[in-house]
């Protein structure tokens, strides 16, 4: 997921389907109702092009633009830890949830519960790929267990 198109119409090469997916080269890349088109090596016909419709494409690390601090790559979230904001672990971060807004950090806290938790600035305090942590606000009612 990106918000930095030209990285996109950039690209010389991506995987279709996940990032270990089927490498494909990038004939060209043009805009069209704000989406990037792509044309591929090999999908030269209506039909191939209508089969791939709603596959991911992904970009190798290499083609990644340089983040500016404090950004971040929304993959390089997923494992990390989440604690609340007195340093007590409420789980990893197993999946991100795009919604249109925020995306959504989920898991599974240590009773096996699900959560998901807004990857907001006024829901995280801070994010330390170093360290492995995210680090919430003091948000009642955020976690299970807090009470408004």
């Amino acid at each position: 997921m990106t918000d930095h198109l030209p990285t996109l119409t950039g690209a010389k090469r991506v995987f279709l389907g996940q990032e270990n997916g089927t490498p494909v080269e990038v004939l060209g890349v043009r805009m069209h109702k704000g989406l990037p088109l792509f044309s591929l090596r090999g999908v030269d016909t209506m039909e191939k092009a209508q089969s791939l419709r709603g596959t991911a494409i992904c970009l190798p690390g290499e083609e990644l633009r340089p983040l500016e601090e404090g950004e971040f790559f929304l993959h390089d979230l997923e494992g990390l830890t989440i604690l609340d904001d007195g340093g007590k672990t409420i789980g990893k971060v197993e999946h991100i949830v795009e919604t249109g807004g925020p995306p959504l950090l989920g898991g599974k806290d240590r009773e096996g519960r699900e959560f998901l938790i807004p990857f907001a600035s006024g829901t995280i305090m801070e994010v330390d790929l170093r360290e492995g942590v995210i680090r919430l606000c003091r948000l009642p009612g955020l976690v299970d267990g807090d009470t408004p």
